[in-house]
């Protein structure tokens, strides 16, 4: 099949959604697939990928947003692809992938962490985010259409569309899933043995690792509280290295205000993620919200037992006791309990069990071939309409009430 992978910055360290389209990409490739990555700009490759760059243009992100669209639109209507599946809210697409759930949804979560004034005030003015109301455009456009597939990660995500759109015709879930993560037992072994003798820590400590994109959203504040407060409780030995793209400044004096500024260590974003999953020892996302968290996913298949929240799409795979599901960020002797129980080598054990128990379900592998199934069927759908070109030199337009 030709396949196009729409998506605006193609750089897996940026998070989820760059990550996810990377390893897509490639396995359709190695499939045998002619694939095609349409994006502005890209740091990355892959054997059998071709990566369409079409610069980025504009004096706000709204109008680089248009002229995007426009571009891509001009490159899927040339192309005769059999599928087409955009990582954004692009209008004539055969498959729309919202990473980060509904454009409503998405706001409403990043109200909810917010608190007194501040959240009234978010609440108040979300209005004038209008790269957020060009996605709501475009977004309410596609669903009204009824054209593309509305392709979910998580049941949570699902239920999205059923609340701001009542929609479920139309709609797919297809469970995210991670590469294959576990090398060999002698490599996991050095790497733990190298992760943990550069940051100090030793065997007989637990680490705990935090990995996200967006500290605030992924609730590292909160994290840093709650492990405060468990080893004021416990006096354990244990430390929380805290993985990703984001300044650190407010989080190192946070951490220096709560005492535990030499139990924490922060690394910047890295292309050697695993290495820190050999080290750790448990992983933690206490996120505000998640459609369905990569990185939690990849804990499970690497056996390694994650503390999330119910905020998170990917706590259904939590569902068999692979790890812990706490209800809020905020819920702070709850965190204090998981991370007791985490801290235990029989309790991690059995959770780790858990693990090996659904990780086969987690699989890109299984992703992948639920995405060709679709895309199988997308394809069969646009030969009974006309062809791909005129299908999508009809309907990949931005309408002047799209922009800014």
């Amino acid at each position: 099949m030709k396949i196009a992978l729409i998506i605006e910055r193609m750089d897996p360290l940026r998070g989820g959604r760059e990550t996810y389209t990377g390893e897509v990409a490639a396995e359709l490739a190695r499939r045998g697939h002619e694939v095609c990555v349409v994006c502005q700009d890209a740091q990355w490759e892959a054997p059998g990928v071709e990566v369409v760059r079409l610069g980025r243009s504009g004096l706000t992100r709204c109008g680089r947003m248009r002229r995007f669209l426009r571009a891509a639109g001009g490159v899927l209507a040339s192309g005769e692809f059999d599928a087409t599946h955009a990582m954004l809210a692009m209008p004539g697409v055969d498959v729309y992938h919202p990473h980060g759930g509904t454009v409503a949804s998405s706001a409403v979560a990043h109200v909810r962490r917010r608190r007194g004034l501040v959240r009234a005030l978010y609440a108040g003015v979300g209005w004038l985010n209008f790269g957020r109301m060009q996605r709501a455009r475009l977004e309410r456009r596609i669903v009204r259409e009824g054209r593309a597939v509305c392709l979910c990660v998580s049941e949570l995500v699902a239920r999205q569309f059923e609340r701001d759109y009542r929609r479920r015709d139309n709609v797919r879930v297809i469970f995210n899933g991670v590469a294959e993560m576990e090398p060999d037992a002698s490599r996991r072994i050095a790497w733990r043995r190298e992760v943990r003798s550069a940051v100090g820590v030793g065997e007989d400590e637990t680490l705990f690792v935090a990995v996200a994109t967006n500290f605030e959203l992924k609730g590292v504040a909160q994290t840093l509280r709650a492990f405060a407060r468990w080893l004021g409780a416990t006096h354990s030995r244990a430390r929380l290295a805290i993985v990703g793209r984001e300044s650190v400044g407010p989080y190192r004096r946070l951490a220096d205000d709560l005492g535990v500024t030499d139990r924490v260590h922060f690394e910047p974003p890295t292309r050697q993620i695993r290495h820190w999953y050999a080290a750790a020892d448990a992983m933690i996302l206490l996120t505000w919200y998640d459609p369905c968290s990569l990185v939690v996913l990849e804990a499970v298949r690497w056996r390694l037992p994650p503390l999330t929240t119910a905020y998170n799409g990917a706590a259904d795979a939590l569902a068999g006791g692979a790890g812990i599901v706490i209800s809020s960020p905020d819920d702070t002797s709850a965190a204090v309990a998981a991370m007791e129980e985490l801290a235990n080598p029989l309790s991690r054990q059995k959770r780790a069990e858990a693990c090996g128990e659904v990780e086969g379900r987690l699989a890109l592998a299984r992703h992948v071939d639920e995405l060709l199934r679709l895309y199988e069927e997308v394809a069969a759908k646009k030969k009974t309409e006309g062809s791909a070109v005129e299908r999508s030199s009809s309907t990949v337009q931005v309408r002047p009430d799209e922009s800014c």
